[in-house]
């Protein structure tokens, strides 16, 4: 599963807001907490229990991997795309357990990053995109 959302913000300050653990909760839906579990690893509380996840920051590429060899959960990626002069991309991709699709994990994507673009510094609506073979568009006009 991809999602991604287009922001009229810049880069660089999105990417500062995703790596930001201490200030996740700001953007992420409820129920979910996030705490540094080692150099490269978070845990994450979930309604369901804690889970630890590799946490892989490259700041050169504005990308956040995450995953775990030991349990076939979740696994994935967000990234920051410079689009231009104070507009950028954030795309999303999930990877489930034998390439399983959760509603209620995508339904949690969206809200996220939904609570994204209400809380990045924008000045214009968010614009959810779509991701084709072709490169990204916009699925609906900003207002």
């Amino acid at each position: 599963m991809t999602r991604t959302r287009s922001l009229p913000a810049d880069a660089d300050t999105v990417f500062e807001m995703l790596t930001d653990l201490e200030n996740l909760s700001t953007w992420l839906p409820s129920g979910v907490e996030v705490e540094r579990y080692d150099a490269h690893a978070v845990r994450l509380w979930l309604p369901g229990g804690a889970v630890e996840r590799r946490l892989e920051v490259d700041w050169e590429n504005l990308k956040v991997e995450w995953g775990s060899e030991a349990t076939p959960t979740y696994s994935g990626s967000v990234r920051v795309l410079r689009m231009g002069p104070r507009r950028c991309a954030v795309a999303v991709q999930l990877t489930g357990a034998t390439g399983q699709h959760s509603p209620a994990v995508d339904d949690w994507v969206e809200r996220a990053l939904d609570a994204l673009c209400e809380t990045a510094p924008v000045e214009h609506p968010c614009v959810p995109m779509v991701l084709e073979a072709s490169g990204l568009t916009a699925a609906r006009q900003a207002v």
